[in-house]
């Protein structure tokens, strides 16, 4: 990844996509008929059925979260390396279960 991309890095636009899709795919699982449908029929889903029920507007910020999950993703992994950041673990992933406060929302 260049560094030009890792400038792009905005925490708190990134905190704050994460928990509008979490509220928002919650929404889709728990009233959208398509999906609901889908689960009937499947018995489950894939993340492009949800992302497919979006409106176009909330189909662009899931690009943008995307973004910002993939430089967060190549932050964690060169922090981890130099052994920086909170290690990598299976369960926890490169966050830790003592990182969730009232201050900071808990990230998918």
């Amino acid at each position: 990844m260049d560094s030009k991309d890792l400038e792009d890095w905005d925490e708190a636009r990134y905190l704050e996509l994460n928990s509008y899709f979490r509220v928002r795919i919650q929404i889709l699982l728990d009233a959208d008929p398509h999906i609901k449908q889908l689960m009937e029929e499947q018995q489950s889903l894939q993340l492009s059925d949800l992302i497919n029920q979006l409106s176009v507007e909330d189909q662009q910020l899931w690009h943008e979260f995307l973004q910002l999950d993939s430089i967060k993703l190549h932050i964690d992994m060169r922090n981890h390396l130099e052994g920086k950041g909170t290690p990598y673990n299976p369960r926890d992933g490169f966050a830790s279960s003592d990182d969730e406060d009232e201050d900071r929302p808990h990230v998918w």
